[in-house]
């Protein structure tokens, strides 16, 4: 039985380190990339979703506002406003019928 000797340079196992290195650098360098394009993302997200809330909280401040309004009005203003809001005129006193 002979034996084999396997004899390895610096230069070899130096090669085999840099790129080893060289490809944690940039696989760090890719996380990293991907970590800030998703953390912008979030933070686009995070203000379109505040904006949102923000509309919808003002809309229902007016609605409330809106019943409040509605429950003052009695319902001879509600019908005259409604009137006017469709374009309806009182009717002149010949145009009128009254029927017993």
């Amino acid at each position: 039985m002979q034996r084999v000797y396997i004899y390895a340079t610096r230069q070899e196992v130096r090669y085999r380190g840099t790129r080893s290195t060289l490809i944690f650098i940039l696989s760090f360098l890719c996380i990293a990339l991907f970590y800030f394009i998703v953390r912008g993302a979030c933070i686009n997200l995070r203000e379109d979703l505040i904006a949102q809330l923000s509309r919808e909280r003002h809309a229902l401040e007016t609605n409330s506002r809106l019943k409040i309004e509605l429950s003052g009005i009695t319902k001879k203003r509600y019908l005259e406003f409604k009137a006017k809001e469709l374009g309806l005129k009182k009717p002149k006193e010949e145009e009128v019928l009254v029927l017993r």
